[in-house]
């Protein structure tokens, strides 16, 4: 048995000069060129890839739909375009907002580029007005404290608050009405000096 190698093509071609089956009549040789690795030919994966394969080789999901979500975003004009751009930007705020499985699985869910579109508009309003509330309740509480310690700002106090100062005080013993009528103070308080007082 003889065999020959030919190299016409990109393509190695095994001929063999004997075959096992042989006939009365002798063929002619052809040469069969093989074009696989021209660079025309666009080149399929194969179907037979392990998860693993897929996991390594392929862009992870966010990029991927940020690829995707970019390619509708160039070829649509308008309106539409400007959403479609929003929501572009809104994914890439989600990114550092939240977790990448979280991400993932709203991408998965939603299945296509319009409908992704339209739950990103969504999420981004849901997260504009959890912060604005945020924002309102901590002013809220801003000016609640404000009220707690007011600033004596050296003007006279309002009837209200002298209302207030008389209802909070406590109710004085006999001993110290007694005092007062005798116009002596308690042992435990002092007046203010009279330079103060003036």
């Amino acid at each position: 048995m003889k065999a020959t190698l030919l190299r016409p093509c990109f393509a190695p071609l095994l001929l063999d000069a004997h075959s096992t089956h042989t006939s009365s009549r002798r063929h002619a040789p052809f040469i069969c060129c093989s074009s696989r690795n021209q660079p025309y030919i666009p080149k399929l994966e194969p179907f037979s890839r392990t998860k693993f394969e897929r996991a390594v080789k392929d862009p992870p999901l966010i990029e991927k739909s940020e690829k995707e979500l970019l390619d509708y975003c160039s070829v649509l004009e308008g309106d539409e375009s400007y959403s479609c751009w929003q929501a572009y930007f809104e994914l890439k705020d989600l990114e550092k907002e939240s977790p990448k499985a979280d991400i993932e699985r709203l991408i998965l869910e939603t299945g296509g580029v319009k409908s992704l579109i339209g739950c990103l508009h969504g999420i981004a309003i849901m997260h504009k007005l959890k912060k604005n509330d945020l924002n309102l309740s901590k002013d809220a509480k801003s000016e609640e404290g404000e009220r707690q310690c007011p600033i004596p700002d050296g003007l006279p106090k309002s009837a209200d608050e002298l209302m207030e100062e008389e209802q909070a005080r406590l109710p004085d013993s006999p001993y110290t009405r007694l005092l007062r009528s005798m116009g002596s103070f308690p042992a435990w308080y002092s007046p203010a000096p009279d330079h103060e007082t003036g």
